[in-house]
């Protein structure tokens, strides 16, 4: 009678995990950054690398203020990066994924608008300063149910025409940057 047990759990888990087989997982295996607006630096760390059924990837966007003036930063929807998407190339137009980065400013933004078949911005910008040799750090994430397949995708505003801007003066430069994401498929199981 164990012996019938043992086989019908056994059946049922096999069962139960066939599903589960057909979801692909990821991982961000290398996050970079190249920054030519001067004066500023910016760096990735990848906090949570797997992209995962049960836990997106997360990535934390770090910009730092390296000059001797304060600058102004106006963003669209949150502060100072705007809302994020993925391409496949660094000037293409086909987004990588259904919704984007997810970030928890969205949440908390009284700008940005997240529905189930998309989002929306406000037009009414967001200008706030960075201090010399201080810096700001916004969290991103990575449903891996978003990521249609491995590859080298690059993180770019997702409303062309709202991308984040400076300036220490009276004339606004958009901030130039370019973080690329090198993502590979993980192995759900171990054998």
């Amino acid at each position: 009678m164990k012996r019938r047990t043992f086989l019908a759990a056994s059946a049922v888990s096999i069962a139960g995990l066939s599903g589960c087989m057909a979801d692909t997982e990821y991982r961000v295996t290398k996050a970079t950054t190249e920054m030519s607006t001067d004066p500023f630096e910016m760096s990735v760390e990848r906090t949570v690398k797997d992209a995962t059924i049960e836990h997106p990837a997360e990535l934390t966007f770090t910009l730092e203020n390296t000059g001797d003036e304060p600058v102004r930063i106006k963003s669209y929807g949150v502060w100072p990066f705007g809302v994020l998407g993925l391409l496949d190339s660094p000037g293409g137009d086909d987004y990588m994924t259904e919704s984007g980065l997810n970030s928890p400013s969205y949440e908390t933004s009284d700008r940005v608008e997240v529905k189930p078949n998309g989002m929306s911005i406000s037009s009414e910008p967001l200008t706030r300063t960075i201090k010399p040799g201080k810096l700001v750090s916004r969290r991103y994430e990575l449903d891996g149910d978003d990521i249609y397949r491995a590859g080298t995708y690059y993180v770019v505003p997702e409303f062309d025409d709202h991308p984040s801007s400076y300036t220490t003066g009276d004339s606004w430069s958009t901030l130039d940057y370019r973080l690329q994401l090198d993502i590979e498929e993980k192995a759900r199981l171990p054998f």
